[in-house]
Formats: C-alpha cells, sequence, structure tokens
C-alpha cells in the first residue's frame, strides 16, 4: 500500500456514517448540488435553495443550516469565491460574456461530476500527491458527448510553479491564484485539494475555453476509505476487513441496497466459499470471498479493479496474466469474466486472481 492509507484518520473523524448519501461518492458537492450542504435536505416543493453570500458557491436550505456550517465551511469559502473570480476573469479575458458567465460554470460543473466515476479518479490522485500541492485537471473538448475523450493531468507544485510549459495553456493570473489558494493559512492539503474542468473550444475561434477552478473537501469522502478496505481485504484475510467493508456499504447505499448487498454476499460465502457462521454474523474471510467484495466495492465507485490471474490448473498458460474484472460471468455464477490486457477474455474463480495497483487508480470506461 501507499500513501492512500497514510494519516487516514485525519479524514475519518469528519465523515458521518450517519448521513445521506452525497452528490457523489467522493464527497463533492458542486455549486449546482440538489440539496442543501449541512443537512441534505433537498429544495421545499416550489421553493429553492440558497447560496452561500460570500462564495455563492454553497447551497443551504435555511439560514440556520448556514450558520451551523459556518465554522467549517469558512476554511474554504475564501478559497471559493477566489477560484470563481479568477475564472471569470479568464473568461472575459478570452471574449466570454460576463451575463453568461456564472451559468456556463455551473452547467460545465455538473457535466463533468455526471461522468461516472470521474469525481472518485479525482479525489484519489488529490490524495494520493495531496503533499506536493497537485492540480488536477481534466479536460475535453466541446464534441465529447459521454466523458470518453477525458484525460486527467496532475500538475504538482515543482510545475505550476516553475515551469514555463504551465502557461502554455494557462495564464500567469491562474498560476498566482494557485499560489493565493495553496499558501493560504486556511488551507490544509490533508483537508481539500484543488481541481478543475477544462472545455477546449479549438473549433470554434471566437469561443473562449471554458476553465472552471473548484476547491473541494476530503471530509466526507467514502472513496479513499473504500479504496483502503480494497486494499485491506486483497493483502490478507481478517475478519474484521469484511466488518469494514459491510459497513462501508451501509454509509454508501441506501439503507435498503445496503441490506441487500450484505445479505448476498454471505448468501455466496456460504454457498460457494464454504462459510459455516451463523446469520448476521461476518463470514469467514478467504481470498476468493474477500475478492468479490472487493471488487464490489470497485464497481461501486465505477473505478477498475487491476488483477493478476494465478494457480489456473487447466489453463496454467495464462497464469501472470494481467487484467481488469468486467463483472460476473452470467453464464456461471461461480466465475468471473476478466479482461485481459491483450483484449482476451477469459472465466475464472474469484480464487485465481489477485487485485493489483498499477500506477493510478482510474475509473472503469463506459
Amino acid at each position: 500500500m501507499d500513501s492512500l492509507h497514510q494519516d487516514l484518520h485525519d479524514v475519518l473523524p469528519e465523515a458521518n456514517p450517519e448521513g445521506s448519501q452525497p452528490p457523489d461518492a467522493a464527497g463533492n458537492r458542486s455549486a449546482r448540488s440538489e440539496c442543501c450542504w449541512k443537512c441534505r435536505a433537498s429544495a421545499t416543493p416550489g421553493g429553492k435553495l440558497r447560496y452561500c453570500g460570500r462564495c455563492k458557491q454553497m447551497p443551504y436550505c435555511s439560514k440556520q443550516c448556514a450558520e451551523e456550517d459556518w465554522a467549517q465551511h469558512k476554511l474554504a469559502c475564501a478559497n471559493l469565491r477566489q477560484g470563481k473570480e479568477g475564472a471569470r476573469a479568464v473568461h472575459e479575458a478570452q471574449g466570454g460574456r460576463k451575463k453568461g458567465f456564472t451559468q456556463e460554470m455551473h452547467g460545465t460543473i455538473d457535466w463533468f461530476n455526471g461522468v461516472p466515476g470521474l469525481s472518485n479518479e479525482i479525489v484519489l490522485l488529490a490524495w494520493k500527491y495531496r503533499r506536493t500541492s497537485p492540480y488536477i485537471l481534466a479536460s475535453t473538448h466541446e464534441s465529447d458527448d459521454d466523458g470518453s475523450d477525458i484525460t486527467i493531468q496532475t500538475m504538482q507544485r515543482s510545475f505550476w510553479e516553475d515551469d514555463p510549459r504551465f502557461l502554455d495553456n494557462f495564464t500567469i493570473s491562474q498560476r498566482y491564484g494557485l499560489r493565493q489558494t495553496f499558501d493560504d493559512p486556511s488551507f490544509r492539503a490533508d483537508k481539500e485539494y484543488v481541481s478543475a474542468f477544462r472545455v477546449v473550444k479549438n473549433d470554434h475561434q471566437d469561443k473562449p475555453n471554458i476553465v472552471v477552478q473548484t476547491t473541494c473537501s476530503f471530509g466526507q469522502s467514502r472513496v479513499i476509505l473504500g479504496v483502503k478496505i480494497v486494499e485491506a481485504l486483497t493483502s490478507a484475510t481478517r475478519a474484521e476487513d469484511l466488518a469494514d467493508a459491510f459497513a462501508w456499504y451501509e454509509t454508501f447505499y441506501p439503507s435498503y441496497m445496503a441490506q441487500g448487498m450484505v445479505q448476498y454476499v454471505r448468501h455466496r460465502a456460504m454457498s460457494l466459499h464454504g462459510s459455516t457462521t451463523p446469520q448476521g454474523s461476518v463470514p469467514v474471510p478467504s481470498r476468493g470471498l474477500n475478492n468479490e467484495v472487493a471488487y464490489r466495492i470497485m464497481y461501486a465507485l465505477v473505478l477498475e479493479f487491476d488483477i493478476c490471474l494465478t494457480g489456473l490448473r487447466g489453463a496454467a498458460h495464462l497464469n501472470g496474466r494481467e487484467g481488469v474484472i468486467s463483472g460476473e460471468d452470467p453464464m456461471n455464477d461461480e466465475r468471473w469474466k476478466a479482461r485481459l490486457d491483450d483484449g482476451t477474455c477469459v472465466s475464472v474463480k474469484a480464487v485465481n486472481f489477485v487485485h493489483l495497483r498499477r500506477g493510478d487508480y482510474k475509473r472503469s470506461p463506459s
């Protein structure tokens, strides 16, 4: 395991296991969130959410919720406001209309947040490289309808601070804005990260590129915790790791879905993996069962589950081959479909693969 799980105690105390599911699994909430940042309540019929009067980005259902959240929100409020003002200045400098800036910015954030797994990939990159003040940039072009052409760059401070190539696509004012954000005494690298979304409009010289910068919080991220549990499940066979996975399901899914998921895992533990533990208790862990539980966490986060084949007898020549698990085999409930790196698809039992870390975690293709 690497720095993903280091200092995780800095994040977990802020998570709210009893709270509702956040708009995306990473815990990020955009300026167009459909529910209150504090209590997660939706706007009342005929009513609307109101935004923080300072940054104009965090939504609340009432003055009470805004006041109760201020102690936490004030840590990021100034950065959010500066980021928005800087983006507006760049937008206008490129010829964009002042009147349509906010609507275009909100639409851009909404679109990127709607790409499955993207926000989770970003938060994991930001967490992994948080000690080097990374700037995470997701870019695409305006003809990208489904997010399949999105690329992600992780620009650590040594690059965006000193490398002249940064200015090939960004302005001096944007660099200055990043310095202000990361050097602000209220900014905590173990609590917050900076990301940006860019839509390139090279085919329309009269229309400016869109760059929207956001400051997000690690505080309620279920992604980091989920990946930590996956790494624990696939590196050992301890009952406490399965218990952690069950608890994660309960915080990630609505209660009825979490209960169904736990019951399904217990059923497979008994019918396929030989667990004889009493109903309602944590099953006896095994490599096969742990692999299945770990995969389901990654599936929920829309992240690829990289594996290496091992222990095969009838197809021993495949041992050592790498790829990704693409789902359960619909023809055989004991087996899983694996897509190998050369494009070959095979069906294997859960005991015949091990989870690999191959660089950074990536979102699953749609």
